[in-house]
């Protein structure tokens, strides 16, 4: 069994599957400049990246929201994205893309394919994104693969 990755590696696992998501994107990040991120960071040492990945998801969101086409056909590359994201709630941003690009039903079966044979990390995050997939949260396929503790 993998042992679950930490805050600082699931953040480092996120911001690379963004990067490589923008990279193939062909799209520039350029990190804004932002004063108070340094004193977050003060009580917060995780906050500048946390921060950073926000503003990454954001560049991607709104050039692939823009172009149904290229998310359309990029949208391997933001499935990994989408399943490298931990946190219950930003994951509408990439899943709402995929929805409209592919629909609900054929992301539905990457979550469930990932569910299955995904990495530990990436199930959790299948599972977190799952809400935002327009899916049924009492669907049996997903309730079967749902990760349980410890895993």
């Amino acid at each position: 069994m993998t042992a679950a990755p930490g805050p600082a590696e699931r953040l480092d696992l996120q911001e690379r599957a963004l990067d490589a998501l923008l990279a193939e994107l062909g799209l520039p990040f350029e990190e804004p400049d932002d004063p108070r991120i340094a004193r977050l960071a003060e009580r917060h040492p995780h906050y500048p990246q946390y921060h950073r990945i926000g503003h990454k998801r954001q560049t991607a969101y709104r050039a692939l929201t823009a172009d149904r086409g290229l998310a359309r056909a990029h949208a391997d590359a933001v499935h990994e994205a989408l399943v490298h994201d931990d946190d219950p709630s930003s994951p509408r941003w990439l899943a709402a893309v995929l929805v409209t690009a592919i629909g609900s039903r054929a992301l539905q079966e990457r979550l469930l394919t990932t569910l299955a044979t995904g990495t530990p990390h990436q199930r959790t995050c299948a599972a977190h994104a799952w809400r935002w997939a327009d899916a049924d949260p009492a669907d049996p396929r997903y309730l079967a693969l749902l990760p349980r503790s410890g895993e």
